[in-house]
């Protein structure tokens, strides 16, 4: 085991991976007697999110990590010949290269099951960026050992200082996942960037169409979901309805079964007067019969006594 192969294994990991395998590394080249190298790898630092992924591009995005560093270089062969509409042209393409990159990137990191925030594809982007204005830069991002992520003015070197796990290994090429061996940067001719720079504009477009088709894909997704969700929505609003002609039929039977008690009372009412009215002629009728059945009673014991006084 060597320090530059070790590392390339461990920064070839994903974040939560790391701090374990690098420690077993670690341990391991104790107890074979290296204390030196042990030493070393325990002071790998774990890389920043941002750096994980650049690492993951330099290893799985080859390709595209050289149409970096070569779309970088033909920028800095075109401001020394000061021509102004090569420059221009470099800059739309850098834009686009850019953004190609950055979604390139963030795919990647999902395919790796390790999806990043838009804040890391930023950082991503940025680095890109200061990797196109600086082939020192460049060379860090190509080693796929970077510790975090950097940035440039555009102006100075971009500070690479504790940047790159294994410093010594820059430049050279970051092992490929099941494609060719990167090749070192070379200054190429205007036909061959022309070339480049051509194909890199289709896998752009290409990758362009691709996410375009995935957010038509999640469009028509959201557009059946929302069918669904407007079905099942109008089927609960007739079920409602359904419901509610029910409840105004059944409280339209009450009313009417309410009216006809209504009317029933009333005539219960006047049926009651009525009968009251009746009870008291009869009591009447009862008061002038007792009066007469009295006299008769009267008359009838006056009688008697009259008829026995006789006899």
């Amino acid at each position: 085991m060597d320090l530059e192969s070790a590392a390339r294994e461990l920064y070839a990991l994903l974040p939560g991976d790391f701090t374990a395998a690098r420690n077993a590394k670690a341990k391991e080249a104790a107890q074979d007697g290296d204390k030196a190298l042990a030493a070393r790898l325990r002071s790998l630092p774990k890389p920043t999110a941002a750096a994980w992924l650049l690492n993951m591009m330099a290893r799985h995005r080859h390709d595209e990590i050289d149409g970096v560093i070569e779309l970088g270089a033909a920028m800095s062969q075109a401001q020394q010949e000061l021509d102004p509409d090569q420059m221009r042209t470099l800059g739309d393409q850098r834009r686009g290269l850019l953004s190609a990159m950055a979604l390139s990137g963030r795919q990647l990191a999902d395919e790796l099951g390790h999806p990043v925030s838009s804040a890391v594809v930023t950082e991503v982007e940025q680095t890109l960026r200061a990797a196109m204005s600086d082939p020192a830069a460049g060379a860090a991002l190509a080693s796929g050992l970077l510790t975090e992520s950097f940035s440039s003015t555009g102006l100075d070197p971009v500070d690479l200082d504790g940047i790159v796990a294994v410093p010594e290994a820059v430049g050279s090429p970051a092992p490929a996942s099941a494609a060719p061996t990167r090749r070192s940067p070379k200054a190429p001719g205007r036909d061959e960037l022309a070339e480049r720079r051509t194909a890199r504009a289709d896998r752009a477009a290409k990758q362009e169409a691709e996410e375009a088709e995935r957010r038509r894909r999640l469009a028509r997704a959201e557009v059946e979901k929302a069918e669904q969700r407007k079905e099942d929505a109008e089927a609960k609003e007739q079920k409602v309805l359904d419901k509610l002609d029910q409840l105004q039929n059944r409280r339209d039977a009450l009313a009417g079964e309410l009216t006809e008690l209504k009317q029933r009372i009333e005539e219960l009412k006047r049926e009651v007067a009525a009968t009251d009215r009746k009870i008291e002629a009869a009591e009447e009728d009862l008061v002038s019969a007792a009066r007469t059945a009295d006299r008769t009673r009267k008359a009838a014991a006056a009688a008697q006594r009259e008829l026995e006084e006789q006899a």
